[in-house]
């Protein structure tokens, strides 16, 4: 049986002023070597906030409070032509401690109205712009 769709989620990662910022690697199939969030795909009887929790633990390694903010849903077409929905969070981190996976090659824990300096995916500067009223 195909899947029909994929379930992503994005979590915008606060701690104290800052927010987190991931370089994906070169050999990604969505956009390689961009700026991103913290995030991937929902696993089969995962909510959202579950799956985002394990995706940060294995991304960056870090652990975030309880409390989120919803900031948005959004639809991508793969190039793989799947289908793609996803949900988009503001999340506050216990630590700034990040230890990245290989997914990754640089960090950076930047002011949101910084976002203008980094080349990230395009779509994810108005999610920014939508958590902090920029």
């Amino acid at each position: 049986m195909s899947e029909e769709h994929v379930v992503v989620v994005t979590g915008i990662v606060k701690f104290k002023d800052k927010i987190l910022l991931l370089k994906r690697n070169s050999k990604m199939e969505m956009h390689p070597s961009k700026w991103s969030f913290p995030g991937g795909k929902v696993i089969a009887g995962e909510t959202l906030f579950e799956a985002l929790k394990r995706e940060l633990r294995e991304e960056t390694n870090l652990e975030v409070l309880g409390d989120k903010k919803y900031i948005s849903d959004y639809t991508f077409t793969r190039p793989s032509g799947k289908n793609t929905i996803g949900f988009c969070f503001l999340v506050n981190s216990i630590s700034e401690k990040v230890k990245l996976s290989k997914e990754f090659t640089d960090f950076a824990w930047i002011n949101p109205n910084d976002i203008e300096n980094y080349d990230i995916i395009p779509y994810l500067k108005e999610e920014v712009k939508k958590a902090f009223n920029i």
